[in-house]
């Protein structure tokens, strides 16, 4: 029996919007800032669109990252075919969003940004889902559409990737910092 346009409104509201944060901190992490918005108004949209087939019995943002991820795999795949356009206006105005001042601030330092980058797209999904959305490994192999077993040892891989990954760019610096304090102590040397 379908829901009335009404009571499916409040339901969407209260069940689905409350995790429009998360979502789109999701999608930052997956397609970058200017992705980001597309791809969570695609999520939303198509939440909405079969959000009558959703179980209110279920973990509804659950159901939500794992439409996210599909959005995020279907657009990857589309864009892997398309070829690049060269960008014709000079610059691009970028919308402000109230609520992203409120989001941002919780964003990672730009060390843990740029070692979860590199990591490989599967890896930074299960780290992000486990260990910033908290998702447990049952709630991310189906939002993963994997074993619990696979979940598990690419959260384990991920991890000492991402260590490793972090231990290295700490090494970069202190061997920066090192070269700049020695020359500047064989510049004052007369």
């Amino acid at each position: 029996m379908p829901l009335r346009w009404i009571t499916r409104s409040k339901r969407f509201e209260m069940e689905a919007l409350p995790h429009l944060g998360t979502l789109y901190r999701m999608a930052r992490q997956l397609a970058g800032p200017d992705g980001a918005d597309d791809i969570v108004q695609e999520t939303f949209l198509r939440a909405w669109k079969y959000f009558e087939t959703f179980d209110s019995t279920t973990n509804c943002r659950a159901w939500l990252f794992r439409i996210l991820r599909n959005t995020w795999i279907s657009r990857w795949r589309k864009r892997r075919l398309e070829l690049p356009l060269t960008d014709t206006e000079a610059e691009t105005i970028e919308p402000y969003y109230d609520w992203e001042v409120e989001l941002l601030k919780d964003e990672f330092s730009v060390g843990i940004k740029l070692a979860l980058s590199d990591l490989p797209p599967d890896y930074r999904m299960v780290v992000l889902l486990a260990d910033v959305e908290e998702f447990s490994y049952e709630e991310i192999a189906r939002i993963m559409e994997c074993p619990i077993g696979t979940v598990m040892s690419r959260l384990n891989r991920a991890r000492r990737t991402l260590v490793r990954l972090i231990q290295a760019q700490r090494e970069e610096e202190i061997a920066e910092k090192t070269a700049r304090l020695a020359e500047r102590v064989t510049r004052r040397k007369p």
